[in-house]
């Protein structure tokens, strides 16, 4: 009885450290991609100033991709680079009845996911 007691002790310190530990990493890499899903979030601001005083929006249903290039060019994005490293991206803008817009960018050490999918 009391080595069962004991092993079930240490298999709940177990249980608790690993719980710790895997929620520690979770946060760690939150914080580390967080500087890229910043970038995405202001190529995707660009692309939406840009689609509005370009009359992008007046399209009937259907898709639009503009480039960081295209944004950087026109004058609404001054560069798209974090640390020193220049990433390339581009927006999709759909229109379903209301425009959404997805920002996807890639980077020496981040990709979005399915950033290779609309490119």
């Amino acid at each position: 009885m009391k080595k069962t007691k004991i092993l079930f002790v240490i298999w709940a310190i177990i249980v608790v450290i690993i719980i710790v530990l895997l929620t520690v990493m979770g946060f760690v890499l939150d914080n580390r991609y967080e500087k890229y899903r910043n970038l995405e979030e202001k190529l995707e601001i660009s692309a939406k100033k840009y689609a509005e005083d370009n009359v992008l929006l007046d399209e009937d249903d259907g898709e639009y991709i503009v480039t960081s290039l295209e944004l950087i060019k026109a004058g609404y994005l001054d560069n798209l680079e974090i640390d020193d490293n220049v990433c390339t991206g581009y927006v999709v803008i759909q229109n379903d009845g209301a425009y959404q817009y997805e920002a996807y960018i890639s980077c020496k050490q981040y990709t979005t996911k399915n950033y290779e999918d609309k490119k």
